[in-house]
């Protein structure tokens, strides 16, 4: 996400993404889209393929890249306590690790 701060409440609580929200595997394509001054990337971590979102590849105009689509309302859950800070030149990301949890 691009030029959003991580508020406190969500690294305690949580969050509900109202949309759907569409994911790649591609940590190079992720940090394109979400460059900014000050970037968010959310890493998802699932334990099993029923909490994964659908695999849209094969719908994408990009058929390399790996597009996987979550429902509206999914929440994340952070996974730690705070986010890693990764500086790469005059970019900041913060990356948190989320648990999704499917409607």
């Amino acid at each position: 996400m691009k030029d959003v701060k991580v508020p406190a409440e969500f690294m305690q609580k949580g969050g509900t993404e109202l949309a759907p929200m569409s994911t790649t595997t591609d940590l190079a394509t992720a940090m394109i889209y979400s460059a900014s001054s000050s970037s968010v990337l959310l890493c998802l971590r699932t334990t099993h393929y029923m909490k994964r979102g659908a695999d849209i590849s094969f719908l994408s105009a990009f058929p390399a890249e790996k597009e996987f689509l979550f429902p509206p309302l999914t929440f994340l859950h952070p996974v730690n306590d705070a986010p890693e800070v990764v500086t790469l030149g005059a970019r900041t990301f913060f990356v948190i690790d989320v648990e999704p949890v499917l409607p």
